[in-house]
């Protein structure tokens, strides 16, 4: 026991000699040390209530996003963020209650994305892998691997799957990918309809501190002014082949800027050294790797820097246009020396030409230059009208087509702002944007002229946490019909690489935020299983929520806390729902609002009324989707279902009624339906107040 005492106090009479003196490293070292030792790492999960019915509703006019035969609806995770024009928006319910279901193929490092198809399977890209996967499978409902395609060439970094429906094979869909060097579209039952070489070269073999930008691949995207897939790499080109084919039917094109400023080569503290080369290297370093990748370098990759595009893009589907954040003139900043310091947001029209061996050309229709860069990926309106993005100064910018300033809004409250990081996320309803920081996630309203802000997240999931801990978010936020998906966690932050703090979370998990307070409807841990991820919470059709591991910043918490928090892994993680009662009767909740939205705008927005019943009778269809699973895990009965299942086709058979008449009759009786059945569900789970996972 008294050992025990002794310890402590040496550390602490070390840590007020070191102050004195003033040797600000070594206190870091020593704080860090003294917090491993005294730290509570293991903090427990509050007890949540099963969620209520969700209070937002969608009011007046609505945003009605272009859509075409091969983006029917929003009702899948298709893209990086949700889908082309990067709304990071599924029309869907999540369910209200989840926990973790299954974690695949914890080899597998995935720094960009996964994607969902119609019937809840996923497909995923991972980044340098040993197994040189460049394409996966996974089974939605086990998460076992169905296929792989490999490659024997060298990787790039932010390739990702998109998954488009195929015009000419209604109901059926189509995977495409690819790298640097080739092309793939496949067949969701892996057959390869093609694979073409690009054109373009392998990245160096060896990566450097130059050369970093030529290893990011950002794309596919979807264009539909001509049937085209885009790429922009991390050195500026952006090029495109036909979506038939494969072919390169349109030229190259080089945006104007140079990499951006970075930082000296980082020296990661040696705990972190160690951790990387045991546990995390292993898992982005396989035979296509370049030679001498380590963390540092993913870190160049996340932050932006020593690359001229650091994010994925956004296309308008109506014109065609592109808008990709990058860097100004090498000069713009005031000396030539390689580097730029100054931030551009480009519009990229492509346009025909008739001339020439390509078809179709790209030059920049427009500019927006700002200071510094943006760590935010573009995002547009439904209209492509107006774009959102986020600057260097934690200023969340809101610009026209022509890339000029409508308003400008900077997040910090008392202190500094944070850049917002991923996606500005744009709902089509109640013109409401969510941004989310380092720390918070926040919702604003888009009054036109100016911004509103609304809430800010309360992110309270761990009770009686140690004082240097926090709990904060750690991606973009997407939004489905009953809320808002956060991934968050708890640990330190730490400032190891700069005046930033790093959050560095011990454990973390998902949540389901209230879109109207900001709160907390339900949170469900990872359990040592699922991991951090930079990349993006993916929705799936079946109310579930995929996680993509890339777990860089645990692996800072790994670095300090050892064993005292688990081994790093990759792979995917999935949180399904349970409590498909519950899950039913949000489906209600939202089909209702939609509903009774729709008779409010049939008569002064006839097309988003529409707009508002075609989601409906997707929310039907993800309803029969689940209920298999609730009646398997005895949520309701045989003839509850059935007497649900009726009224739904009731609902369907007033639907093709209205379409024909549009007898506003038609739409009250839909949402009179609607609102006994949501009683109906309400009252059967009103017997449990709590949900103990």
């Amino acid at each position: 026991m008294k050992t025990r005492q002794v310890i402590p106090l040496l550390v602490v009479a070390a840590f007020l000699a070191l102050a004195v003196s003033g040797c600000s490293k070594q206190v870091k070292i020593m704080k860090i040390g003294w917090m491993k030792m005294t730290a509570d790492t293991d903090p427990q999960l509050r007890a949540f209530k099963l969620p209520g019915r969700h209070q937002w509703k969608p009011e007046g006019k609505r945003d009605i996003q272009e859509t075409n035969a091969l983006m029917p609806t929003r009702n899948i995770w298709r893209s990086r963020h949700g889908d082309a024009m990067n709304s990071d928006e599924v029309t869907a319910v999540i369910g209200p209650v989840f926990e973790l279901e299954w974690v695949s193929n914890p080899s597998h490092f995935f720094q960009t994305c996964t994607m969902v198809d119609y019937k809840g399977d996923v497909y995923g890209s991972p980044n340098w892998p040993q197994d040189r996967t460049i394409l996966v499978k996974y089974n939605g409902n086990t998460g076992a691997t169905e296929w792989t395609i490999t490659s024997d060439q060298r990787y790039t970094t932010g390739d990702l799957p998109l998954v488009l429906d195929d015009p000419d094979n209604p109901g059926e869909q189509i995977i495409y990918a690819g790298k640097i060097t080739e092309v793939l579209a496949v067949k969701p039952d892996g057959t390869i309809i093609y694979r073409k070489a690009s054109g373009f070269p392998e990245p160096p073999e060896t990566i450097t501190n130059d050369n970093v930008g030529e290893y990011v691949n950002w794309g596919p995207n979807y264009n539909a002014i001509n049937d085209g897939l885009f790429w922009v790499t991390g050195t500026g080109i952006v090029w495109g082949v036909d979506r038939k084919t494969g072919e390169r039917n349109i030229e190259p094109f080089s945006l104007p800027g140079e990499k951006a400023f970075a930082q000296e080569q980082r020296k990661m503290p040696k705990a972190l050294q160690r951790l990387d080369e045991i546990e995390l290297r292993p898992l982005f370093s396989g035979p296509g790797a370049p030679k001498g990748i380590q963390l540092s370098h993913i870190v160049d990759f996340v932050l932006g820097e020593r690359t001229e595009v650091a994010n994925y893009f956004s296309i308008d589907q109506k014109t065609g246009s592109m808008w990709i954040a990058g860097t100004d003139l090498d000069e713009a900043d005031g000396k030539k020396d390689g580097m730029s310091e100054v931030g551009a947001l480009y519009r990229i029209d492509v346009v025909p030409q008739t001339e020439g061996k390509y078809q179709w050309k790209m030059k920049i229709g427009a500019k927006l230059v700002f200071k510094g860069g943006s760590a935010s990926t573009p995002a547009l309106r439904g209209d492509g009208q107006r774009g959102y993005v986020g600057d260097a100064f934690g200023n969340l910018v809101a610009h026209d087509y022509d890339c000029n300033i409508v308003w400008k809004y900077s997040l910090g409250k008392d202190r500094g702002a944070d850049q917002i990081i991923g996606s500005v996320t744009v709902s089509s309803d109640n013109n409401e944007l969510y941004c989310v920081t380092r720390k918070d996630v926040i919702k604003i309203v888009d009054r036109g002229d100016y911004p509103q802000e609304v809430w800010r997240a309360k992110i309270d999931m761990y009770e009686n946490i140690d004082s240097r801990f926090r709990q904060r978010n750690l991606l973009t936020a997407p939004i489905a019909a009953n809320g808002v998906l956060i991934q968050a966690g708890v640990g330190p932050e730490l400032r190891l690489f700069g005046d930033t703090p790093i959050f560095a979370p011990l454990k973390n998990g998902v949540g389901l935020l209230d879109r109207k307070t900001g709160e907390l409807r339900w949170f469900s841990e990872g359990k040592g299983m699922a991991e951090d991820s930079l990349a993006m919470i993916v929705p799936t059709p079946d109310g579930g929520i995929l996680v993509p591991h890339s777990p860089v910043r645990r692996a800072i918490a790994r670095g300090i806390f050892g064993d005292k928090t688990y081994p790093l892994k990759g792979g995917v993680a999935k949180y399904g729902p349970i409590r498909i009662d519950l899950m039913l009767r949000d489906i209600a909740v939202a089909g209702h609002d939609r509903v009774q939205r729709a008779y409010a705008i049939k008569d002064i927005q006839p097309e988003g009324a529409e707009r508002d019943l075609v989601e409906v009778m997707d929310l039907i269809k993800q309803a029969r989707m689940v209920a298999p699973r609730g009646l398997k895990a005895g949520d309701f009965t045989a003839s509850s279902w059935n007497k649900t299942d009726g009224e739904f086709k009731t609902i369907e058979a007033l639907h093709a009624e209205w379409k024909v008449s549009h007898n506003g009759n038609l739409l009250k009786k839909i949402t009179d339906i609607l609102d006994r059945m949501t009683n109906r569900l309400e009252a059967s789970a009103a017997g449990s107040s709590y949900c103990i996972e």
